[in-house]
């Protein structure tokens, strides 16, 4: 009962759009049951953070491998909405609610954030590195917080330096405790959904598939840098993925832009 892509953008490419597309490409539209495409304008949407859910179903390659334990495999997706711009806050109307694998919208959400997060340390950069620099016009540029920019963005770089790993880091499932005992269990991290499908997080598995969950274990445990010394998850960027905060799929047009930066000139 699902329409694949019934939304597909008119609108010149942007990382907001561009975003937008990764996402309703793969995703399947809840509760329509017309099968029908249809092109509408989302410029006038954004997308809004549901739910995160996972199901256990039968695989043909877990019951292929013998050491597996179980035919069942964890299948994990993310629930989201195009709500209308002017009701995003509450998006219980005129909207379109779709579903897609959990890699699908970590890979296309965690880019977006983080050309999101470039731009902005970018223009923190070149607009608060020296509090008493003005521009030419005697103005100093505002695009950006001064005063929580800087913390913000020297965090980011000394990331490492302070004994941090970006979570994002761990999007794919991967081995952070190999035993020298050929008997003992190896452990593997990877997201999954957690807080009752509201939050997503690196948790701990005892598979290389990420699908048997470990709840009694931290991640940061396990987490050693080249030297040796425990290191620790920075949830900053992966919180991002399940915010409150909506992203909008209205483009501003390059023209429009420049014909804004023109006048702004003149006066």
């Amino acid at each position: 009962t699902a329409a694949t892509n019934p939304f597909v953008a008119k609108s010149k490419n942007s990382a907001a759009s561009a975003y937008t597309s990764k996402l309703v490409a793969g995703a399947r539209r809840l509760n329509d049951a017309e099968e029908e495409e249809y092109e509408v304008d989302i410029s006038g949407y954004a997308v809004k953070f549901e739910k995160c859910q996972f199901v256990k179903s039968y695989s043909d390659e877990m019951a292929e491998d013998e050491e597996a334990g179980t035919v069942l495999a964890t299948q994990r997706f993310v629930v989201f909405r195009l709500c209308p711009n002017n009701s995003c806050g509450s998006c219980n109307y005129n909207y379109g609610e779709y579903m897609v694998d959990l890699e699908t919208y970590l890979e296309a959400t965690i880019q977006y954030q983080q050309e999101l997060q470039e731009e902005m340390c970018n223009q923190c950069e070149e607009n608060c590195q020296q509090d008493e620099e003005e521009e030419e016009d005697g103005r100093r540029k505002l695009a950006v917080d001064c005063d929580s920019c800087v913390d913000e963005c020297e965090k980011i770089e000394n990331m490492e330096e302070n004994g941090y790993v970006d979570a994002t880091e761990f999007l794919e499932c991967q081995q952070i405790y190999d035993p020298e005992d050929d008997n003992a269990v190896g452990l593997w991290a990877g997201p999954m959904c957690a807080s009752s499908g509201s939050k997503i997080k690196i948790g701990v598995f005892e598979d290389e598939n990420c699908n048997n969950v470990d709840n009694s274990k931290n991640v940061d445990d396990y987490l050693v840098d080249g030297d040796g010394y425990q290191i620790k998850l920075s949830h900053a960027l992966l919180k991002t993925v399940y915010s409150d905060t909506c992203i909008s799929c209205l483009v501003v047009e390059e023209e429009e832009e420049n014909e804004d930066e023109d006048e702004n000139e003149e006066q």
